[in-house]
């Protein structure tokens, strides 16, 4: 199978540039040959809408530039692969432009598609039928924040004559990068790309099994997907330029303690914890930040509040507790040299990693 690949992502080591990457892979090891094009670094102008194309010159855009070469690709390959990351709901502008440049390869007259939708004749009929796979990647949570592109992709492929074989779909990109919280999930949809790639050329369409594992989601619900992108950016922006730096964002960010004690209290063991009912105080006096951890019988309630009484109350800053936790600096050696204050029942701090193991998911 000859295989079109367009990118459209202008950054190159973002997350649609890696999914692309895992979706070709899979492509290759499964026989795909691949032509790989980025859309950003040619030379593609916008559509005027004078259908001289159609008219004038039937077939041959008055435009001269990058396209007549990407339409002739387009036009030998028995699938293309479209990659954009979500702008403003949609498809970003880059992959706009090829899609409204491909009316050089229609003509006048309207048909009835095979969706029983109205659509344009096709200029070379012999070249088809196509099959089609679109990726979408994006930063928000939530599936319907893609309707937008899904229905651009949906519609396309009915009106080219394409058969849309594959639409994957990537919510909550930013969280990839965050492995450590989530190893086997991310995981699963590296893989899912790289199975979807390995379908596509194999079996001519993604499997709805596929589909469904490259969508897992990440961050448990949008609470915590907002509090979480809120401390994001609240670290971007304090890097400012050094933000671009995105392993010393992710180490700031991950070594956050208002995530890092969320992320325990997710984490709890219902087992250990199924005959406990204790509140945990957790000070961190240099940030001003305090948290109250209630444990009732396996369930654990975060909430950001000083609290009087507690039956353990754990005080230190949190450059000390986030080495604790990422396990840089042993609790023990935090005790010892007084980086860790305790007030109450002890032996509580002593079982904290058996009541709150580290994420196997």
């Amino acid at each position: 199978m000859n295989l079109l690949v367009l990118r459209s992502n202008p950054r190159k080591n973002g997350y649609t540039q890696r999914l692309t990457e895992l979706f070709i892979r899979g492509a290759r090891e499964a026989g795909g040959e691949i032509l790989d094009f980025d859309l950003c670094a040619l030379d593609l102008k916008h559509c005027l809408g004078c259908y001289s194309c159609w008219i004038q010159t039937p077939g041959k855009c008055v435009l001269r530039d990058d396209m007549e070469g990407l339409l002739h690709r387009l036009l030998d390959a028995d699938a293309v692969i479209f990659a954009s990351p979500l702008n403003a709901y949609g498809v970003n502008s880059h992959l706009k432009i090829f899609l409204d440049r491909t009316l050089t390869i229609t003509k006048p007259g309207f048909e009835i598609t095979a969706k029983g939708l109205i659509g344009n004749r096709l200029r070379f009929p012999e070249k088809w039928p196509k099959k089609m796979a679109a990726i979408a990647v994006g930063a928000f949570k939530g599936q319907e924040n893609f309707s937008a592109v899904r229905s651009t992709f949906e519609l396309y492929s009915n009106g080219m004559g394409m058969e849309l074989c594959a639409m994957m779909v990537r919510p909550e990109s930013y969280l990839l990068q965050f492995s450590l919280a989530k190893p086997k999930t991310v995981k699963l949809i590296e893989t899912a790309f790289v199975k979807a790639g390995y379908e596509l050329v194999t079996e001519g369409a993604v499997s709805a099994a596929t589909h469904e594992q490259a969508a897992l989601p990440l961050s448990t619900d949008l609470v915590h997907f907002r509090q979480y992108s809120n401390i994001y950016w609240e670290h971007a922006l304090a890097m400012g330029e050094d933000a671009a730096d995105l392993e010393a964002l992710q180490r700031r960010v991950t070594s956050d303690v208002r995530i890092l004690i969320r992320e325990m209290a997710r984490c709890i063991d219902p087992i250990a914890t199924a005959k406990l009912k204790v509140v945990l105080q957790f000070d961190f006096p240099d940030k001003n930040y305090f948290f109250r951890l209630s444990m009732d019988k396996g369930a654990c309630i975060v909430t950001e509040e000083k609290t009087a009484a507690a039956d353990l109350r754990i005080t230190c800053d949190t450059e000390t507790w986030s080495g604790v936790f990422m396990r840089r600096l042993s609790a023990r050696d935090a005790l010892v040299n007084h980086l860790i204050r305790l007030e109450g029942d002890k032996f509580l701090f002593s079982r904290l990693d058996r009541y709150f193991p580290p994420p196997i998911i």
